[in-house]
């Protein structure tokens, strides 16, 4: 009970409520309804992004469309960067005042995380930043990953989107590897093959930022805004200056991959296990927005690309990027970046291995229809 006296505690809790109020009512959800409503139709204006500040051209070198489609990469997740670097810092300031930071149970974190993951409606991106301050305030690492997993996956638009655009067979290998993936191998992972970073975030004393001493149940409104106000500001900082650089990098690194690799160039290659896997590894690389996945599968399926590469994409390409892998790689370990990496590959290819028996089953079944009719 003490903890709703706390009125650092519930200055932040404002912060957070006031930011995402903010950000999912004048930009994040009008956004997604609007993809959603455009659904297939919806134009790609850059390789990166849905909108493109500088339109890159036919003669454009390699060197001006890398660079046109960072400063795009960067604007089109100018908003949502924004507030992730915000929820990360809020998040970060807030574990650490509460002493409970989670569930002995790895599945209940990791629905915990699914909880606060999912009404983001970010991309798996701008929830890395927001993953960084729930480590490093001491969330459980199923919680930290399901978070950043559920954001761009497991939002109601995008889930409807799923539906809308995509046939059903597509949409519930997509959603149950998504699922069993978030809710089922990140915690067993967590268990198995991390113990000691899980370990780790169970020692409540392992926060990499020390929160400030307890405050005062009787201090004043004025005292303890202004010392949750320092508080956050130390973090963002904080956040900022550990998770910026890297997102800068990402997005160079996304432009280079993606004009020396273009996806509608590696689905020209006749399907077998290697050119699937490399399709695979280039998915869950590329730090795509939020439904920007939805909407270049749904593109490349209209224009007849094979179903094995499709379903391979749709799964890989939103649900993780080199950017939070590098925040990983820093934050938590190496192992976990590689595992998670590893992992959703394998998921991905089998994903799309499925989706293509079942599309030439259909195939074969209405080539036997129309015969029989003939």
């Amino acid at each position: 009970m003490a903890l709703i006296h706390n009125k650092r505690i519930l200055f932040v809790i404002a912060v957070i409520v006031v930011a995402a109020v903010t950000f999912w009512s004048g930009s994040r959800y009008p956004s997604l309804d609007e993809k959603s409503i455009m659904g297939g139709s919806a134009v790609l204006e850059d390789p990166l992004s849905f909108e493109a500040a500088i339109q890159i051209q036919p003669n454009d070198g390699l060197v001006e469309r890398i660079a046109y489609t960072t400063i795009n990469w960067l604007e089109t997740n100018l908003e949502g960067m924004a507030f992730g670097l915000v929820i990360g810092a809020c998040l970060l300031t807030l574990i650490g005042m509460i002493p409970a930071r989670g569930h002995r149970n790895g599945f209940v974190n990791t629905l915990i995380g699914v909880a606060v993951g999912s009404p983001l409606g970010v991309c798996v991106n701008c929830s890395a930043p927001v993953a960084k301050g729930m480590h490093d305030g001491g969330a459980r690492l199923e919680t930290t990953l399901a978070t950043m997993f559920s954001s761009p996956t497991l939002n109601v638009i995008v889930l409807s989107m799923l539906f809308a655009i995509f046939p059903l067979y597509l949409t519930v290998i997509k959603l149950v590897e998504t699922l069993v993936f978030i809710l089922v191998l990140v915690p067993l992972l967590s268990r198995w093959v991390f113990p000691q970073e899980r370990l780790q975030t169970y020692d409540d004393t392992a926060c990499v930022i020390q929160p400030t001493p307890a405050a005062p149940i009787d201090e004043s409104l004025f005292m303890a805004v202004r010392g949750a106000a320092m508080l956050l500001g130390r973090n963002l900082g904080y956040i900022v200056i550990r998770t910026v650089p890297l997102m800068l990098l990402a997005g160079v690194l996304g432009a280079v991959v993606v004009h020396l690799m273009p996806l509608p160039t590696l689905i020209n290659y006749e399907p077998g296990i290697l050119s699937v896997a490399v399709v695979a590894l280039v998915g869950i690389f590329l730090p795509v927005p939020v439904a920007f996945d939805l909407i270049l599968v749904a593109v490349l399926i209209s224009a007849g690309a094979p179903m094995i590469y499709s379903m391979t994409l749709l799964f890989t390409l939103g649900i993780f990027s080199v950017y939070p892998f590098f925040i990983i790689w820093n934050t938590i370990s190496r192992r976990v970046a590689v595992v998670l990496t590893i992992v959703l590959l394998v998921i991905g290819v089998a994903g799309g291995i499925v989706a293509e028996e079942i599309h030439q089953a259909e195939l074969r079944d209405m080539l036997e229809f129309l015969e029989q009719r003939l």
